[in-house]
């Protein structure tokens, strides 16, 4: 009985460990989307890292009720993050949206660039 209790429990064990590197795959490909968009390697070409340090932060994952990754881009020092950009990333094909805050908008990153020159 007690190997059996063990088995079950290795083999619960790794099926979460399974699940759970499928996530971080899945999330670090969202990263890599955002960092494909021109603009994004411009600011982290550009990031010299002395006082304020680019920063790419998972503000939210895909759940039942939220179909994306939110992903935040910005600015941070040792007291605080200055978000420049939020991104939503669909994990079925990575498409990447930008999330206009102040208007709860979402724009494909073609139409950000022709609404926000």
């Amino acid at each position: 009985m007690n190997r059996l209790y063990i088995l079950l429990v290795m083999l619960l064990a790794a099926n979460v460990a399974f699940a759970q590197q499928d996530s971080i795959t899945a999330e670090d490909k969202a990263y890599t989307a955002i960092e494909a968009i021109p603009e994004i390697q411009q600011l982290i070409k550009n990031d010299t890292g002395k006082v304020w340090q680019l920063m790419m932060r998972t503000t939210r994952t895909p759940s039942a009720n939220f179909k994306y990754y939110w992903i935040q881009v910005g600015q941070t020092n040792k007291e605080r993050f200055y978000t420049q950009f939020n991104f939503y990333v669909d994990p079925k094909d990575f498409e990447v949206y930008l999330l206009d805050t102040k208007t709860d908008s979402i724009f494909t990153v073609p139409q950000w660039r022709l609404r926000y020159p």
